[in-house]
This record gives C-alpha cells, structure tokens and sequence, in this order.
C-alpha cells in the first residue's frame, strides 16, 4: 500500500471482476462527465441501460469490468474502490485461412476503458487490460475452445494499448465535406439515383451482407495471410442505431428514420450504403464537428466488394488515374458510380441534420475513387494517428500477428 493507502498498480491482490448494480451505477457516473456530450447526465445514464437491453448487448452479450483491491476490506457501508473498468461486448466474427477456410468464432470488443481523474498515472488501466486479455482468452467460449482475436478503438493513440497486447491496425476514413458544399446539377444527373433504406429493410440486406463477407473469405488470400472479419449483422447495425434514435428523441431532434440508401431491384445487382449519425457536438450549432454522419457499411452485391486487401497508399490511390482493383480482381467504373451516388446520399442526409461532415472508415480504391468523383475539391483521406485507432490482439496460434489481416474494418465495428 502506499502512503495514500493506494496499492501499487503490480500488487498481486489486485483483481478484476464484474461490478454490483450500484457500482455499475458509479462507474457511468464518474465516466458520464467526460462522455455524455450533450446529454445530461440522468440522460446519459438511462441512454446506456437502453444499449445494454438490445438484442446484441442481452444475455450475456454485454459485461461489464472492474479493477479493485481484493485484500481492501470492502462491506455495504464500505464499498470497494473502483480502480479502472471498461465492458466487453461479444461480437461474432470469421477466421479465414490463407486457403480459405473459414470459421465462425465468438470474438469481443473492448470498450468504455475509463479510469477516474484522481486514480491515473498509477498503472491501473494498464494493469486492468492485461488482465482483462487473460480473462477473454476463453471468456465465453465453449469448454477447451480459445479466443483467436479481441479487438478495441482506442482514443489515446496507439502506444498505450499496443503496450497491453492490442496492437494498432491503418486506420483511415474518406471524409466528404460539410453540407454546405453542394453537388454541381451536371455532375449529379450524371450519377444513378437513390431510394432511402429504413429499419425494416435491414434485416434481409444484412443476411445477404454476412453471406458476402463469408463468400469473399473463402477465396484464397491474395496477400498470403490469415483474415479475421467482424460480422455486420442485423443486431450489430441495430445497437448502433439504437444509440442515435435515443440521442435524437432526448435532444429533440428530427427522427434519423433513414438509415441508408440502396439502388438497383434485382437481388445480386444492388448497391447500398448503411450509415448512423453521432452526436457528441453541441446539437444547436450547425456543423459542430462532433456530429458527424458514419457510414457504418457499404456493399456493392454484384462485385461482392467487401474484402480490404492492402491497397497500399490511398492517397495515391484517390488521385490515380487507373481504374480501382476490386476484392474479386475486376475493374469496374461502373461501382465507382454506384459508391459515388451512394455517398452522395450520405452526404445529402448530413445536411439535414447540419451534420459537419460524413466519414467512410477503411475505404476500398473503389469508395476512395467514388468520393473524389463525386466531390473531386474536398474529399480526403484521413488518416487516423490518435482517435478511433483499430486495434487487435491475436490469440489464435499459427501465424504471428503481422500475418494476420483485419478485413472489412469499418464503423460497424466500434464499440
């Protein structure tokens, strides 16, 4: 024990287990002040008992985490210190061969990584996440069965995280610009049109999604290296705009009832976008850049364009003259067109609700090539270097990390 009556952050009577009612109670407390943007904090509070009583989050499928002192004598009147938490969500996710076999595993994000104010630079949150990573190795998996990979989105660079195991992944975005930059006529008629995607429409495109993804890995890998994949399933996309809907009703404002946008009729030749709006601005001021418009899928059926292969520099990319290499080794103008009406979608979406800008994580050549096609001015590519860094961390045995290649990384996979 220090002279605080803190222990020391490698004391071996420190554990990690899963929090009481009232002190899960504590914790969104202590971390609703540095994150419930413009909700208050009753709001704040009730927004996240909302996600954790959808179908993703239920039944084990959120769990919360605390560090505390085990030999610190704790009663009701006496509650234990909370030296660090966070909450795992369980995530279904695919393990694919360099052949291409692919498996279904249960993989977990690690989210909501919070340590109070007072209680920081002592190591705790270090030492908390190297326990957590012993704990997930077999956390909620069959009896003998191993973990292959956890995943986390760090917001503090990519140093801290990589230091506990999750090692950083490239973690980019297309941003498309602020409503006010409108489409010139000519170029707009010259796209394919749109129609508006809602809730009930996700159910079957998602199935349809998760079939894709699972076709793609069973292609042998162009790059010789094993992939992983989240699944973009229906109760996935639906947390994520669970949390919008709720944001919007407690704010007042208008219904986000469009959830994306799909073009084409016949099954096997559609395009569609799947997007969700955050709200961490001030909701009164136009194009805050807290609000923002994520794009949360994109999915060209036709080309089964899901697999992120390594394109190299998108940079280079976005401003190539030649024409984009699909995950299937096609080139096709035709769904640069397509991703290209789809982000425009997006955008004109955005502007309804004074979004300040759309962002598309981990774009293909063919999302790149769409958003300098559609806004050849302003769009760019960002690349992330402290928020939202991608991060995973490999228990599977076989190849070495560096062998291993996170496909489909986009929003929908944040936690």
């Amino acid at each position: 024990m220090s002279k605080h009556g803190l222990p020391s952050s490698d004391s071996a009577s420190l554990r990690i287990t899963q929090p009481t009612e009232a002190e899960n109670r504590t914790i969104l407390e202590l971390n609703g002040a540095s994150w419930r943007g413009s909700l208050s904090l009753p709001a704040y509070i009730r927004r996240e008992g909302h996600l954790a009583n959808q179908t993703f989050t239920r039944d084990g499928g959120l769990t919360s985490w605390i560090l505390v002192d085990s030999s610190a004598p704790h009663d009701a009147q006496t509650p234990r210190q909370i030296l660090s938490s966070c909450e795992t969500l369980r995530k279904r996710g695919l393990v694919a061969t360099e052949e291409g076999q692919v498996d279904e595993v249960i993989c977990h994000g690690v989210g909501s990584v919070f340590c109070a104010p007072e209680l920081r630079g002592r190591g705790y949150a270090g030492r908390m996440m190297k326990e957590l990573g012993k704990v997930l190795e077999s956390w909620q998996q069959k009896e003998g069965v191993k973990s292959h990979f956890t995943v986390l989105y760090s917001d503090i660079g990519k140093e801290f995280y990589a230091r506990n195991g999750w090692h950083p992944f490239p973690s980019s975005h297309v941003s498309l610009p602020p409503a006010e930059y409108s489409l010139d006529a000519n170029r707009r008629r010259s796209l394919p049109s749109t129609r508006p995607l809602y809730a009930s429409d996700l159910a079957e495109l998602c199935s349809i999604d998760e079939k894709l993804v699972h076709q793609s890995l069973s292609v042998p890998s162009r790059s010789k290296k094993t992939r992983v994949a989240l699944i973009p399933d229906g109760p996935t996309i639906a947390w994520h705009h669970a949390r919008e809907e709720f944001v919007a009703e407690e704010l007042k404002l208008e219904d986000p009832e469009i959830k994306g946008a799909i073009m084409g009729d016949k099954a096997g030749g559609r395009a569609w976008i799947i997007w969700t709006r955050t709200f961490n601005g001030d909701p009164c001021k136009k194009y805050d850049e807290g609000n923002v418009l994520n794009v949360l899928r994109i999915v060209v059926e036709e080309e089964d364009d899901i697999v992120r292969e390594d394109l190299g520099d998108l940079t280079e990319a976005a401003t190539s003259d030649h024409s984009p290499l699909l995950a299937n080794g096609t080139r096709s103008e035709t769904s640069v067109q397509l991703v290209a009406s789809l982000l425009v979608a997006a955008q004109q979406e955005a502007a309804k609700f004074h979004l300040a800008e759309v962002q598309a994580w981990n774009p293909t050549q063919t999302v790149v090539r769409a958003a300098k096609l559609a806004y050849p001015e302003v769009a760019a590519v960002v690349n992330r270097e402290s928020q939202s860094i991608a991060s995973l961390k490999w228990y599977g045995g076989g190849p070495a990390l560096e062998e291993v290649e996170w496909i489909g990384n986009e929003k929908y996979g944040w936690c």
